[in-house]
């Protein structure tokens, strides 16, 4: 080749070269002209950071007579107007944690879900790393008790209601068990499944699901069925039902599922184990059989027995379907009234809430602590006889999650970064030397 078209060749690379280069560096700028972490600087509006990617747009968001600007941009670490950061407890990743944690900066966690999803929360060593709470609990700053109950109009809806000699003839005809219990996850802390084998002993259970599978599901809903839980069709599957097993896989306080709300949305009295304040939270005072009001599962067979055979005593716990007046508890009207007529999303809604109350209570530079208070629940006991599981690989994991809680809280309130390698050589050495858990 000649050697002036090499020259030429070589001065066409150095040019678009050069113009890469000149690309990036405009590019890089624009970047950080658009970046609204360098632009916000109005020092009265708080900014609040989702740390886990969940609280949707970026946003100014008034709230009462004052204002906070919400973002999941992580940029805005470095903003000296952030003042929060809000965390979804089961995406908690000690792997991606904003460490060392900036002193002035607020911790809030958002978390309504089992606390086996993240056994690190049931010790306060790592509640106290939060200083506003959304949780199951009745005292947190938001209540997330009846996330999964629409209203008092849907408990008072017949329109999946089957009367008391509808639910009897269908009995017969469709040969269907007085009690329905649905499950798949048969790995829980407090032995529902022995006590659902132990119960079948005593009565007829139609069970569907993984756990204890007796029974097909109809066509419609067997494949894939906890896709479709609400679904009109599963719906009208459980009213068929007089009874229905709502046990909970976890027992904390003020923790309720939809596997209580359903059956009493659709009017089947539920059977329910798991929250010990659940009663708070009835319709009425007779809505829902306790399975701790009974000795041992032949027991509650009996009962269930007894009103299988008197129709006026099996709708005294229909009284919220059958009577004008069925809700007759205050405390749950109060909270359901609450809530905004009409609602796009409950979950959004709660969701909005928490959001305001924390930009609130940071212009109101409102301090305070998580404890047990906001995330209450036990040790893994038997539901047999209350009684702590102590070779249960639950309790070991409880346990081991004490090292945990322990050990964060240490390293994040002394300003340490740490690589999870290192995090869980200290954390099994802690456990095996019993320096978590008494």
């Amino acid at each position: 080749m000649p050697r002036i078209k090499i020259r030429k060749f070589l001065l066409i690379i150095i040019i678009f070269v050069c113009c890469m280069i000149v690309f990036e560096i405009i590019k890089h700028l624009y970047d950080d002209f658009n970046d609204e972490s360098f632009y916000i600087t109005d020092s009265s509006v708080p900014i609040i950071l989702w740390w886990t990617p969940f609280g949707g747009e970026e946003k100014y968001t008034k709230c009462g007579n004052v204002k906070c600007y919400f973002t999941q941009n992580r940029s805005f670490m470095k903003n000296l107007n952030l003042k929060a950061m809000i965390f979804y407890g089961s995406n908690f990743d000690l792997n991606d944690l904003p460490i060392p944690r900036k002193p002035n900066v607020k911790w809030a966690l958002f978390h309504e879900e089992s606390p086996r999803n993240n056994l690190m929360f049931v010790h306060e060593e790592a509640l106290k790393l939060f200083n506003y709470s959304a949780t199951f609990s009745r005292f947190s700053d938001v209540p997330l008790t009846l996330l999964e109950l629409p209203g008092e109009d849907e408990l008072q809806d017949k329109s999946y209601f089957y009367s008391t000699p509808q639910k009897n003839l269908l009995m017969k005809q469709n040969n269907l068990a007085p009690v329905l219990f649905i499950q798949s996850n048969c790995d829980t802390m407090n032995d529902r499944d022995l006590y659902v084998t132990e119960l079948m002993k005593y009565i007829a259970v139609d069970s569907y699901g993984s756990c204890m599978n007796n029974k097909k599901l109809p066509d419609g809903l067997e494949q894939n069925y906890l896709d479709k839980l609400k679904s009109r069709e599963f719906l009208q599957f459980v009213a068929q039902y007089k009874f229905t097993l709502a046990f909970e896989n976890a027992n904390c306080d003020d923790y309720i599922t939809e596997k209580l709300w359903r059956p009493l949305i659709v009017g089947s009295v539920p059977i329910y184990y798991g929250s010990a304040s659940f009663k708070d939270w009835l319709p009425n005072d007779k809505s829902a059989i306790a399975v701790t009001d009974f000795k041992h599962p032949r027991d509650l067979a009996d009962y269930i027995k007894q009103l299988l055979h008197d129709d006026r005593k099996y709708e005294l716990y229909l009284r919220h379907k059958l009577s004008e007046n069925g809700i007759t508890n205050e405390h749950l009207l109060e909270n359901l009234r609450s809530r905004p007529q009409y609602l796009f999303s409950i979950f959004e809604y709660y969701v909005r809430r928490f959001e305001c109350v924390i930009c609130q209570k940071i212009h109101k530079n409102s301090v305070q602590t998580m404890t047990r208070k906001q995330y209450n629940c036990s040790k893994p006991k038997s539901i047999f006889n209350n009684k702590e599981k102590k070779e249960s690989s639950w309790t070991l994991m409880w346990e081991l999650e004490a090292c945990t809680a322990k050990l964060l809280n240490y390293w994040l309130s002394h300003n340490k970064t740490f690589n999870s390698n290192q995090f869980n050589k200290e954390k099994l050495q802690m456990y095996e030397n019993k320096k978590c858990y008494k």
